[in-house]
């Protein structure tokens, strides 16, 4: 699996004061430094001022009062899709539990969440979960903006990015007992176009560098967040930036708590025009994420985790 390398870190980005303004100076290091991160790792820490500390520590005790619910109440969060609804007391992933909520910056798609879990009503849980949804996906259209910014790509994209973009909210928890796996979850990339993870103080995260190598996401500050490139940027950028190899790994017996807000595209998936020339040609055929996720359900290998999905959907070398 590869030595853990202790000195190495992911990058870490700023986002925040002159930073956060379109047309500064702040701005264009911060979209430069955003994508050279992406463009190296496939990953970064951002440090959002925007989040809120009562916030983030809020939605992370909503997971608490959520998992504490009876297992046959857990199991109703039903979704065809992968990894949407209830995943937990799998044999292969013991100590793994999760759930999610599709659209969760809508409120109503919160409110039906609430209303499956809770039949009385909770409207705090609810409440909290749609504010955090709506405060994360602000961060990834600034990402996704930054990003377009610093590539040249002209900003009526960008508009047209953010209104097909939809949310997929998982709450994650993963409880070890002494002498059980610490494997949370096993490697793998999203099929997503990036994800951003949020987590109490009990790291887990790990990520693989170019080089084969695993390293500890260590976050340094509680309102630092890990943003991941799924499959999809990789298509879109054209392989400038690579979809990101993770995995979770648990150590010690403290719950660990995590939330994260996946970003998928309805609209059709293709590099703008800006990202084909003579050195980078056209390496993946347009395609609609939905069509991604059902092409990854559908294949049987024991290993697809391994398997870059999205070469093997779109790649042109299919052609």
């Amino acid at each position: 699996m590869g030595s853990k390398i202790v000195d190495a870190k992911i990058p870490v980005v700023n986002l925040f004061g002159e930073a956060l303004k379109p047309g500064s100076g702040a701005w264009a290091a911060a979209s430069g430094d955003v994508r050279r991160a992406m463009e190296g790792y496939g990953c970064m820490e951002v440090v959002y001022d925007k989040s809120s500390e009562e916030l983030s520590s809020s939605v992370l005790e909503a997971l608490e009062e959520l998992f504490e619910l009876p297992q046959e109440t857990k199991m109703k969060n039903v979704n065809p899709k992968p990894a949407h609804g209830y995943m937990g007391r799998l044999s292969v992933l013991p100590i793994h539990e999760g759930l999610g909520i599709e659209y969760a910056t809508d409120r109503e798609a919160c409110e039906e969440f609430t209303k499956l879990m809770w039949p009385e009503g909770n409207p705090h849980f609810c409440e909290v979960v749609h504010s955090y949804a709506v405060m994360v996906a602000q961060l990834q259209k600034l990402v996704v903006r930054m990003l377009l910014e610093s590539y040249g790509i002209r900003t009526d994209k960008y508009d047209a990015h953010s209104d097909s973009t939809t949310y997929l909210m998982r709450l994650l928890k993963y409880r070890r007992s002494k002498g059980e796996t610490n494997l949370g979850f096993k490697g793998h990339t999203d099929k997503s176009f990036v994800s951003i993870l949020h987590q109490n103080q009990v790291n887990g995260l790990e990520v693989r560098l170019n080089d084969g190598e695993w390293v500890y996401y260590q976050p340094s500050s509680s309102s630092s967040f890990a943003v991941i490139a799924g499959d999809v940027i990789m298509a879109w950028s054209n392989d400038r930036i690579k979809s990101c190899y993770h995995r979770v790994m648990v150590e010690g017996e403290e719950v660990r708590y995590a939330v994260g807000l996946f970003s998928f595209l309805t609209a059709i998936v293709e590099a703008p025009e800006e990202l084909v020339d003579e050195d980078h040609p056209l390496l993946y055929k347009p395609f609609y994420n939905q069509d991604l996720l059902d092409f990854y359900v559908k294949n049987n290998s024991q290993n697809k985790g391994d398997t870059n999905m999205v070469k093997a959907y779109c790649g042109t070398s299919m052609l």
